[in-house]
């Protein structure tokens, strides 16, 4: 079953759903099952749910119900492209999110029934900067400062679309982009949990990063990198 709460979208194994329920206009959540209903987006880490539209309840024990903004049904999952958690995003989103797959062109998180509902921490440490000089750099800004990164580093620039699922929790990790049929951790240096329209994705060791840029300006060198900040990517994501 797939559906959405806060700006994620998700995916349930549909035999782990007993109940959806659509809210009625009141905006009230009218569930057979006479349980607490808790806010999906709180549990993982994130903000209460604005404008809640539905009900799923899950088969954990003991039960629960979550409120979400939206189902959009079910369908079959068998032949998407998956990819399970695993390097950086195991601390990030394990075990609650297990994977992540592809559907109508848009990234979801799979959810881990029984590890959901034990939930998330709320991120509140912004990421530690470290800056370093270059000869060469990709310039980019955020939030009007203006930032870039070695060019030796940097891998490509995607928009922050379809292929890209804001975390629950999302503080300094923002989420997750697919690039080369890779999950590739995003983060931010700018204002928490505040996702930008463009990843800069670049390569650390064997991974695959992004952070999430407001403007990407292009490739500088020599003079015309004054005035930018050069992160030191490699010593910040060592």
């Amino acid at each position: 079953m797939f559906f959405s709460a806060g700006a994620t979208r998700y995916a349930l194994d549909a035999v782990r759903v007993l109940e959806v329920a659509r809210a009625n206009d009141e905006g009230l959540l009218q569930l057979s099952l006479h349980l607490p209903v808790r806010d999906l987006s709180l549990l993982l880490g994130g903000e209460e749910e604005a404008g809640a539209g539905a009900g799923v309840v899950m088969d954990v024990s003991p039960t629960l119900a979550l409120r979400v903004r939206q189902v959009d049904g079910v369908f079959d999952c068998t032949s998407l492209p998956r990819w399970p958690v695993q390097g950086r995003l195991v601390r990030l989103l394990a075990p609650a999110i297990a994977a992540a797959i592809e559907f109508e062109g848009r990234l979801v998180f799979e959810l881990d029934a029984d590890a959901a509902a034990r939930g998330l921490p709320r991120q509140l440490k912004p990421l530690e900067r470290h800056h370093r000089e270059a000869q060469s750099a990709l310039v980019f800004t955020v939030q009007g400062e203006r930032l870039a990164i070695p060019l030796h580093h940097v891998a490509q620039v995607i928009e922050a679309g379809a292929q890209f699922n804001r975390a629950p929790n999302a503080g300094s990790f923002l989420g997750v982009a697919v690039h080369r049929s890779q999950l590739c951790p995003v983060f931010t240096v700018g204002p928490l949990g505040l996702v930008q329209p463009f990843v800069v994705l670049f390569e650390v060791g064997s991974d695959l990063i992004g952070l999430s840029a407001s403007q990407v300006e292009g490739v500088r060198s020599g003079s015309s990198l004054a005035g930018a900040s050069v992160l030191d990517v490699g010593r910040m994501f060592s």
